[in-house]
């Protein structure tokens, strides 16, 4: 067992150690960082965000390239839409068209930076990707300098999708070792350039930068912030209340066909929205503090990893809830991270630390399931090693093991197999056995008793003669030493009791009569008192010596006997051989001889009664086939004599002489002697004796003697 506890620790310790480091590192894989998406876009969803009112949008829709011709449209326009819309003074312009490149009259650009410098007005860098096929880095293309000088600020407008292919979140600073570019909404919403980090230089290496990652959650679909036409604002069809202190961007809508849509996190299954109303969810999140930080520091270590640490502890605290915990653990995570999203704008990945929970369970469950399997199988080899005996049950031949699961089932099977058979046996043999036995509990209380014992102290009780399996013990939860204080005790000195408890002293040195009259001894042995534990009950023995004590009042009957009928001829010879010898007057010879011939023939009547009494008591009987009259007849003839002498007549009534009958000729005719004897002499002289005899079919026989004497009363006859 204690290597097993020790394993199972070294396991343990292994599991907390090694699995959170584990899930962390899964943390960036496919599998959990979809799963991660997943649950983060289902939670964005019960609470999406209020759009700002102060936001507005000017949307190159389908209409407006009908009417002003293909895109792009000459930058000309955007410089008359731009004066128009100086006259409204709005807080910013976000101007989401590339003017990377120099138009076909330069007096465009002119007219453009000129208009632009009556408002503010931030211009987006052109994100160009190497061609599919070739090798090297993305690029920012930025504005002509003559409208870059007349920008109130210039960033990235790269939303980069997730490894779905879903826009979640843009990154605060992007470009290559030669540059970082700030987020175009970073400017917008600080109302300055934004500070640009700086980084390491390593020679050639241009490879791609990306830092400070922030999320958005889109507050719904396309058209949920205001927006109005390109052409009507180009027309000045608008309202100054539409346009005055609001943050205006323009860009082409969704209808525009100019495939300026990706597909977003947060508001659908699948939604997509143009670039410049993500641009505007950005900008809105930026300005009023809704932006949603991702972690990808030691805090998202922190996260993923003390979940698993607590359940782990608790599983080995509380191995028994081990399910319950892992719910619970895993429900306070689901809390915390909505909570943290709802109120905190933090998004914590939830997929991680349930996996490693759920992996935690079923790792502890799997090396918890080994250890009971290796602790089963332990004890199993060591139960099916204890040596039987005479008590060592059958085993029915098995199926051969298929693996060593199976093995340890089959070995744990035939333990339990063997070790009720031995319970039943040894149930049986204590059920079955002639001598009264009882269980009891250290306080004396009856927890089992056998066949014997119930027929000797609740005899008649229901249940007391049928079979222990299925059956009440009349005895159980019987106080015996109580019970045993109850009856009537007979002291036996001498019986050494000090090796035993004091419950039992005193019954162990008496001897206890039952109502019925049944006499029995107490012994009593403790169970489970060794070196490694304490008396855990009793076995009590209570041998029957009823059989004992009648044969010992026989005894002192027979023996009382002999000294007084048998002494009595004998004292009577001797009075009479003394009287001869002292010449009594009367006492010839042939009185003497009378008298010695007298007594003498008394005590050979008196031993042949007795040896008759120890005959018929013996049990050993000669039967043989006789006729019941000749049973009769030789009775009158023994006692036709005596009761000739007493002046008595005996009148035989034989009213079945011929029927058979199987008896003891010898000690029947005794005891029919003996009876008309006492009747003899109990008789007045000149009365009648009748010796009846009686068959009814071949069925029964009754033979009855009555005489005309004077009977016995009520204080005789118990005697």
């Amino acid at each position: 067992m204690r290597q097993v506890r020790r394993r199972f620790l070294v396991e343990w310790v292994l599991m907390f150690l090694l699995l959170p480091s584990a899930i962390v590192w899964l943390d960036g894989k496919p599998g959990l960082t979809d799963a991660n998406a997943a649950l983060y876009d289902r939670l964005l969803r019960n609470d999406p965000p209020i759009p700002s009112d102060d936001i507005l949008i000017i949307g190159i829709d389908k209409r407006t390239i009908d009417a002003l011709g293909p895109w792009p449209f000459p930058r000309s326009v955007h410089a008359r839409l731009l004066e128009r819309l100086a006259a409204h003074e709005p807080r910013a312009v976000l101007l989401d068209v590339f003017f990377d490149g120099s138009a076909a009259d330069p007096a465009q650009d002119e007219q453009l930076a000129a208009a632009m410098s009556r408002l503010p007005v931030y211009l987006p860098l052109n994100y160009t990707a190497p061609a599919p096929g070739q090798v090297g880095h993305p690029v920012f293309s930025p504005p002509l300098p003559v409208l870059a000088k007349q920008a109130a600020g210039i960033g990235h407008a790269n939303a980069t999708p997730d490894p779905d292919g879903m826009v979640r979140g843009i990154w605060r600073f992007e470009g290559d070792r030669n540059g970082i570019w700030p987020y175009v909404g970073l400017a917008i919403a600080e109302g300055k350039p934004s500070a640009v980090p700086k980084i390491g230089s390593s020679g050639e290496d241009r490879a791609w930068v990306k830092q400070g990652r922030f999320g958005v959650a889109f507050a719904g679909p396309a058209g949920t912030y205001p927006t109005i036409p390109y052409l009507d604002a180009l027309r000045g069809d608008t309202a100054d209340g539409m346009l005055r202190g609001k943050l205006i961007l323009i860009g082409a809508l969704a209808n525009s066909g100019l495939n300026d849509t990706m597909p977003v996190a947060g508001i659908g299954p699948y939604a997509e929205l143009p670039g410049v109303e993500i641009h505007a969810n950005a900008a809105d999140a930026l300005r009023h503090n809704r932006i949603i930080e991702v972690p990808t520091d030691w805090r998202r270590v922190l996260w993923i990893s003390v979940p698993i640490w607590v359940v782990l502890v608790l599983f080995l605290r509380s191995a028994g809830h081990a399910v319950t915990i892992t719910f619970t653990v895993a429900l306070a995570c689901i809390a915390i991270d909505y909570a943290s999203l709802a109120y905190g704008h933090f998004a914590l990945p939830l997929a991680s630390p349930l996996s490693g929970i759920c992996l935690a369970y079923l790792l502890w469950s799997w090396r918890r399931l080994d250890a009971l399997l290796v602790f089963f199988r332990q004890r199993a080899d060591a139960l099916n090693a204890v040596p039987a005996g005479a008590f060592e049950p059958p085993m029915p031949p098995g199926p051969p093991a298929l693996d060593s699961v199976e093995r340890r089932t089959h070995a744990l099977d035939r333990a339990i197999t063997r070790l009720t058979r031995l319970q039943s046996l040894l149930t049986e043999g204590v059920w079955q056995l002639p001598v009264p036995v009882l269980i009891c509990r250290p306080d004396g209380v009856i927890n089992q008793s056998n066949a014997a014992a119930q027929a000797l102290l609740a005899p008649g009780t229901p249940g007391s003669e049928a079979s222990p399996s299925g059956q009440s013990d009349p005895l159980w939860g019987v106080n015996l030493p109580h019970t045993l204080a109850e009856m009537e005790k007979v002291e036996l000195p001498g019986w050494p009791s000090e090796a035993v408890d004091d419950l039992w002293a005193a019954a162990l040195t008496s001897e206890f009569t039952t109502r019925q009259g049944h006499v029995f001894r107490l012994r009593a042995a403790s169970l489970g008192n060794s070196a490694e534990a304490s008396t855990t009950g009793w076995i009590v023995v209570l041998p029957d010596v009823t059989a004992e004590r009648k044969a010992q009042r026989e005894r002192e009957q027979w023996f009382g006997f002999l000294s007084h009928d048998l002494r009595g001829p004998q004292v009577t010879i001797l009075n009479l051989l003394a009287l001869h010898a002292e010449n009594a007057p009367g006492m010839d010879i042939e009185r003497l001889t009378n008298g010695v011939e007298s007594e003498a023939r008394r005590t050979i009547a008196l031993t042949e009664n007795f040896m008759d009494m120890v005959e018929a008591e013996s049990g050993v009987y000669r039967f043989a086939e006789i006729f019941a009259g000749s049973v009769v007849l030789d009775a009158v003839d023994a006692a036709w004599a005596t009761a000739q002498a007493r002046g008595v007549l005996l009148a035989p009534r034989l009213g079945g002489s011929d029927c058979m009958i199987s008896a003891d000729m010898s000690l029947l005719t005794r005891a029919l002697v003996n009876l008309l004897n006492n009747a003899i002499r109990c008789s007045e002289k000149g009365s009648t004796i009748y010796l009846c005899l009686e068959a009814d079919g071949e069925s029964q026989v009754l033979i009855s003697i009555r005489d005309e004497g004077i009977g016995m009363n009520e204080n005789q006859s118990p005697r």
